[in-house]
C-alpha cells in the first residue's frame, strides 16, 4: 500500500497541483492589460511610450537610439538655421 501511495498517487497529486497553478497563472496573465513599453529619448532622457519614439540604428555595431518628436524637431530647426547661415554668406 505504501508503494502505491509514493509511486502512483504522489506524482498524480503533484501533477494536478502544478496543472492547477499553471492554469491559474494563465488566467491572471490574460486578465492583466498589457502596458506600453517605456523607453528613454537618447537626447532629452525623458521617458516615452515606444509608440511615440523613432528608433534609428547608428553605426556598424548596431546600436539603436530612440528619439522623441520634440528632439527631432529641434534638430531639424537647428540644421535649417545652420544651412541658412551658410547660404547667406
Amino acid at each position: 500500500m505504501l508503494f502505491i501511495i509514493f509511486v502512483i498517487l504522489t506524482p498524480i497529486v503533484v501533477w494536478l497541483l502544478l496543472h492547477f497553478m499553471s492554469s491559474r497563472q494563465k488566467s491572471d496573465a490574460e486578465d492583466a492589460t498589457p502596458e506600453a513599453q517605456i523607453e528613454l529619448c537618447a537626447m532629452c532622457q525623458d521617458e516615452f511610450p515606444m509608440t511615440e519614439l523613432l528608433e534609428k540604428e547608428v553605426g556598424g555595431y548596431g546600436r539603436v537610439y530612440c528619439f522623441c518628436g520634440t528632439c527631432i524637431e529641434n534638430l531639424y530647426h537647428e540644421y535649417q538655421h545652420k544651412t541658412d547661415i551658410k547660404v547667406g554668406e
